[in-house]
């Protein structure tokens, strides 16, 4: 340990330091300086930017003996306050530039550090400050940041006002349509907004902090789990493994189609038989602290039966191959749709187009900024209660409450945190079991924050494809049958290979992207292969809008191309989850207060 001042948002700080911390982990957690985020913990997503001697700097990579003494740090909150908002953050809230909001705050100390150096850049250098120093964002696009940085710039030289970036009721009163602040956007913007791991820095000092004792094989047979290692090291208090677990130790799917052939208990909460995939817990180390934690997780030892590995679904379907989950089929769900009496028909003749390819997608991380993070402990009345990025509580609660031996209805509560992006990935519960699992054996507030590592290896992705795609159409580009062939390791996005095709289509019979698009797009009274008709038929409306800004950016293109580099512009339709599923719903509730305030129930979060 050593001694170390520090002049922290202008007030001097004497502290004692780990020389090995990171100066994130002191301004967080010596500090309580929490708007200092820390997403990949490898200075390479900028939310973690401090200003150190003028100079933006991502602290997670900095270690503190790299510190000078009387360094001077500036976060966010030296900025501006709640109270007293910089140009920078009204800009910021009037732009919608803090959606999920986890970036945030680096986002903004970064741009006051490139204001500080280049009060008048333009919209390049913003773009490329930005890239030079990290700074990423998962959900604007870039343009409202763009936009906030170009608006405070002019608001800081005097050339705008500043109630020219606060907003103003309309005068009708009229707030749909308007530029209304989110409601959370004050929090982000100066840093108060808690995320999970904010709120683990302000947790009871009996907090346990976790870390999982991971698989690093793909399939094997589990002998052996000795924890007796991990034990032993310092700050542990207990290692759990499924023997520790009360319920049923495994995590339900809940939806089965009749097509189904598994049970949907395939998934352990700690493997107890077999490991499945990479990254599969086998044990959780309680510590007090998470250094503590994940060092002792390192010593837990598997004696393990390797099995054959299945890196992709063509080859977990070989005819030789090993079923994964005894009993079930590796390929677990088959369906079959045939629609409509002559479309072979279609194929054989020789007036229509017939476009066929073959296409694969790869596995896709929703890379959100912040990684899976989460917290329970047991309250007053019992009741286990588990907060996380969950964007489905009462999915979540069904689908893990049997693997603990709780009744969601009786003995759980289930809590959305602020969540830094999800994306998708949160629909499905990653560490929320876990957690259960801990704060039931051991009796203690507890605490688990994935690494950016762990975030790629334990949560869920967009999963990887194998698909035949064949079209028949007219020579006006009317699609007049198709036929589709899908391999999918458990994914739900097929519109890249369709999409693919149309453009094949398209360029068979010379016609513009767009306009097959348009041709083909739902209209009322259309048909669909599920029965499924959409709420709502606003594809033609939408194409009728777009058309003119699809010209004016081919024109761009072309005018824009050289004989050594081509440009065009590109177009493409989705339609989502027009499934099986029957129409997106969701509820909410609202309540009249004794002293006139409303309260509003709701379980679908701003997510990112």
């Amino acid at each position: 340990m050593e001694t170390k001042t520090l002049a922290v948002n202008g007030i001097p700080k004497r502290l004692i330091v780990n020389p090995e911390d990171s100066l994130a982990d002191v301004l967080r957690g010596q500090l309580q300086l929490t708007s200092v985020k820390v997403g990949c913990g490898q200075g390479q997503c900028g939310s973690c930017s401090v200003i150190l001697d003028g100079k933006v700097t991502r602290a997670c990579i900095v270690k503190m003996r790299r510190v000078p003494e009387n360094a001077a740090v500036t976060t966010v909150e030296g900025i501006g306050t709640p109270a007293s908002l910089h140009p920078i953050q009204k800009a910021w809230i009037f732009h919608g530039a803090a959606q999920c909001g986890f970036c945030t705050p680096g986002f903004i100390v970064s741009a006051k550090g490139l204001l500080d150096e280049n009060p008048k850049p333009c919209r390049e250098e913003v773009r490329d400050w930005f890239h030079k120093h990290h700074n990423l964002c998962r959900c604007t696009g870039y343009q409202p940041l763009v936009d906030a940085v170009m608006d405070a710039a002019a608001v800081m030289r005097g050339e705008k006002k500043t109630k020219d970036i606060e907003f103003r009721l309309p005068a009708d009163g009229r707030i749909w349509g308007s530029r209304i602040p989110r409601p959370s956007a004050l929090a982000k913007v100066t840093g108060t907004a808690e995320f999970g791991a904010d709120a683990a820095c302000r947790l009871p000092p009996d907090t346990l902090h976790l870390a999982i004792a991971q698989a690093t094989v793909s399939h094997a047979l589990i002998r052996g789990i000795d924890t007796s290692e991990a034990e032993k090291m310092p700050g542990v208090y207990r290692v759990l493994t499924h023997k520790d677990v009360k319920g049923k130790n495994r995590i339900t799917g809940l939806i089965t189609f009749p097509t189904n052939k598994g049970d949907g208990w395939d998934r352990p909460i700690l493997n107890d038989t077999k490991v499945f995939q990479y990254g599969d817990a086998l044990a959780v180390v309680c510590a007090d602290s998470e250094c503590h934690a994940r060092a002792a997780a390192e010593k837990v030892t598997f004696d393990l039966e390797l099995l054959p590995e299945y890196m992709s679904a063509p080859d977990a379907m070989s005819p030789d191959a090993v079923e994964i989950h005894p009993g079930t089929p590796n390929v677990y769900y088959e369906q079959d749709i045939e629609k409509g009496q002559y479309t072979r028909s279609f194929f054989k003749n020789p007036d229509n187009v017939v476009a066929e390819n073959e296409f694969y997608t790869q596995r896709q991380p929703h890379l959100p900024i912040e990684p899976d993070v989460g917290y329970a402990y047991l309250n007053g009345d019992g009741k286990l209660v588990i907060h996380s990025k969950s964007i489905g509580l009462h999915l979540h609660g069904l689908m893990i409450a049997p693997g603990l031996g709780l009744d969601f209805g009786k003995d759980m509560i289930m809590v959305q945190n602020t969540a830094g992006g999800t994306f998708g990935y949160k629909f499905s519960p990653t560490m929320e079991a876990l957690l259960g699992v801990a704060v039931l054996a051991t009796g203690r507030p507890c605490h688990l924050r994935y690494n950016y590592e762990q975030q790629q290896n334990y949560t869920g992705k967009r999963s990887p494809f194998w698909t035949t795609v064949r079209y028949a159409a007219d020579k006006r580009g009317k699609i007049l049958a198709m036929e589709t062939d899908w391999s999918v390791d458990h994914g739900p996005y097929s519109e890249f290979a369709s999409e693919s095709a149309h453009g094949q289509t398209g360029r068979k019979i010379e016609m513009d992207p767009l306009e097959l698009r348009a041709l083909n797009c739902y209209r009322k009274g259309d048909t669909t292969p599920t029965g499924q008709e959409p709420e709502v038929y606003s594809l033609p409306e939408m194409f009728d809008k777009m058309r003119p800004i699809y010209k004016a950016a081919l024109a761009k293109a072309k005018a824009g191309s050289t004989a050594a580099v081509k440009r065009g512009a590109g177009v493409a339709l989705g339609v989502y989850g027009a499934g099986l599923d029957g129409p997106d719903s969701s509820e909410a509730w609202a309540q009249l207060n004794e002293d006139g305030t409303v309260t509003v129930g709701s379980c679908w979060e701003d997510h990112g």
